[in-house]
């Protein structure tokens, strides 16, 4: 959420510095940018990195984390969400479902969350979240 919020915030600051006559000085948006953008966008990223680097599942049969990429095909595509939502929010959802792996000790085949898939889904939640607030702003800024 924090993240979302500071992209938005980043964004509106940038449309800020295009527009033709502004109500805000260059160096007011510049301290916005930096204050009420950057700063918590590190924020959010130091909070989001420990999830987003720890390992996975541990294997459910020996309860080691040495894996590797099982190899088998499955699709993670989803057409209801193609159609309803369009190919960046289909493409983020089928990249953050879980991977599934094979144990290199026992061969035991499981589902488990990888790096990518964690940053698929933080990115996912992002992109929902601006257009939920896209959304709202619409509906707020019409009455």
């Amino acid at each position: 959420m924090l993240a979302t919020l500071d992209v938005t915030v980043v964004v509106g600051t940038i449309a800020l510095l295009f527009e033709p006559d502004p109500e805000i000085p260059q160096w007011g948006v510049g301290v916005m940018f930096f204050l009420l953008g950057v700063l918590p966008l590190g924020g959010a990223f130091a909070l989001l990195r420990p999830t987003l680097t720890a390992p996975g599942k541990s294997c459910p049969q020996y309860g080691g984390n040495d894996r590797q990429a099982a190899g088998v095909l499955r699709s993670s595509h989803n057409w209801w969400i193609f159609y309803s939502c369009g190919w960046v929010f289909s493409s983020l959802w089928g990249a953050s479902r879980q991977r599934q792996v094979r144990c290199t000790q026992c061969d035991a085949l499981y589902l488990t969350d990888t790096r990518g898939t964690r940053i698929a889904g933080v990115l996912l939640w992002v992109f929902l979240l601006l257009v939920i607030f896209a959304v709202i702003g619409q509906q707020l800024g019409s009455q």
